[in-house]
């Protein structure tokens, strides 16, 4: 058999291998090569930049004869800007399969068969796709992250003194401010650029080559730093070992995913009327195709939703890193991932437009911030703190007053039976610590708002400084180049 005739028809999808001949079942194709196709779409780009960077290294080190180098290269120039396309339309078989499909029927399988020259599947599937790609979405989350966690400070300036209910167990609990817990919330976003850039540190290392043989080695060397990377693997384990390359950057979008559920559901909650706290702006909202009257928080339960689905699918991922450490098992179904990675991105940026453009009722929040008598956080710290009052002692005091009060006595009924609780203590003004209790006083809300404005100082701070020392984004940049120097080795006589 010829090497022209092992592609005809696409028929073989080992590669241009011979250890099989015959073409694949049916059976095979739709429980298989359907699957490993699906991942095609999101590594179709890092795919073909790959084999650019490949193509360059092997032509500079004599490996691959010039007019094969440059027909390579231009085929893939012409690939590379339709990677997404490709990807999604070619899902049968996995991308090493397909991207040798395209730059066949491009140059023809004498040029083609010089195409994977010095690599292995694993190198790409398991290796640099992966890494290429976590390091691309990460770097997006990140500036994602950013507006995010600006939109959350920018809003909670003006309100850091705006009175607002704080609940624990659902129950109200106290007074807090707005500010405070928008603050709350950008507090904890912001422990994900660490996160990031942890990551994407051990994500920086390129597969390294599984010989000795120096023009390998060199080849190898030479394509890794050429994609992004600034170190290459010694040890051909090292990267494959636990596949945590695949989990690890997984683990940090379903951790982000998870918080910006939770502001999610307090969000919907807070958009109910008997809340009527919070409003989606119009352009963030469904209507009901059958109740006129409703404004249904559709975007908001998809990132709920999507959060508990993440949740599962890294609890999915250890499982499929418990393999034998020279499979493969993790690459099959990578692309669900891939995909919800990209979800999360977007779910960010749509939360960052939530709050920049939703409508906090500041009215509501104060006049509801009285309900369930969370006043008697602060009547305690009167009893406590102004009085000497012994701390369980006092805590049982305002526990009747409460109870009496839900049984409907009147504020000069819970004046008289706290004041004789409260015998030995003569000095306490018991009405006043009532009228606390039950939300008529306010004089006794003190938040730590010094706290709170130093927090919105300090993260305004920092978010300037990650604007302006943010770095490119390792991927395209690398890709960007990488096309720059095809286009300039073509241009050479």
């Amino acid at each position: 058999m010829t090497r022209s005739s092992l592609l005809r028809g696409h028929e073989f999808v080992e590669g241009i291998g011979g250890r099989l001949n015959r073409p694949k079942a049916d059976s095979y194709k739709r429980a298989v090569l359907a699957i490993e196709g699906r991942n095609n779409e999101y590594l179709a780009r890092y795919m073909l930049a790959g084999d650019l960077a490949c193509v360059l290294s092997a032509w500079e080190l004599g490996v691959t004869p010039d007019a094969d180098a440059k027909a390579l290269i231009a085929c893939l120039l012409d690939l590379l800007p339709r990677a997404d396309d490709l990807g999604r339309e070619n899902a049968q078989g996995d991308i090493i399969l397909q991207r040798e499909f395209w730059v066949h029927d491009a140059v023809g399988s004498d040029v083609g068969a010089w195409l994977h020259v010095g690599r292995n599947r694993a190198e790409s599937l398991r290796g640099s796709l992966p890494r290429l790609y976590f390091r691309d979405v990460l770097w997006h989350q990140h500036v994602a992250l950013e507006r995010l966690v600006r939109a959350l400070v920018d809003r909670a300036g003006p309100t850091l003194e705006s009175i607002a209910p704080f609940y624990h167990h659902l129950q109200h609990a106290g007074r807090t401010s707005l500010g405070e817990y928008l603050l709350s919330f950008a507090t904890n976003f912001h422990g994900h650029f660490e996160r990031i850039e942890q990551a994407d540190k051990r994500l920086d290392l390129a597969p390294p080559p599984n010989t000795g043989r120096k023009i390998v080695v060199d080849l190898i060397n030479r394509m890794g730093h050429r994609l992004g990377f600034t170190e290459v693997a010694k040890l051909w384990q090292e990267l494959f070992i636990t596949e945590e390359h695949f989990s690890e950057p997984f683990f940090i979008f379903a951790q982000i995913s998870v918080a910006l559920a939770r502001l999610a559901e307090d969000l919907r909650l807070w958009m109910t009327s008997e809340f009527d706290f919070f409003e989606l702006a119009d352009e963030h909202a469904s209507g009901s195709s059958g109740r006129p009257q409703k404004k249904n928080p559709f975007g908001l339960q998809a990132v709920i939703g999507g959060a508990a689905i993440g949740a599962g699918r890294i609890a999915a991922q250890f499982a499929l890193n418990i393999t034998v450490s020279e499979e493969a098992d993790t690459t099959y179904h990578a692309y669900s991932m891939y995909q919800f990675s990209r979800d999360v991105i977007e779910w960010t940026h749509f939360m960052a437009e939530v709050i920049e453009r939703g409508d906090f009722k500041l009215g509501e929040l104060e006049k509801k911030s009285t309900m369930g008598f969370a006043g008697s956080r602060e009547a305690l710290d009167i009893l406590v703190y102004d009085h000497k009052i012994p701390y369980r002692f006092a805590h049982r005091s305002l526990g009747a007053l409460v109870r009496e009060a839900s049984a409907g006595a009147s504020e000069t009924e819970l004046t008289a039976n706290l004041t004789k609780f409260l015998a030995d203590y003569p000095q306490v003004d018991c009405q006043e610590v009532v009228r606390v209790a039950t939300g008529v006083s306010k004089r006794y809300i003190l938040l730590n708002v010094d706290a709170f404005r130093q927090v919105h100082t300090d993260l305004g701070a920092k978010l300037d400084t990650i604007g302006k020392t943010r770095k490119e984004n390792p991927v395209d940049s690398a890709i960007d180049k990488l096309m720059d120097e095809g286009r300039a080795a073509l241009a050479k006589p």
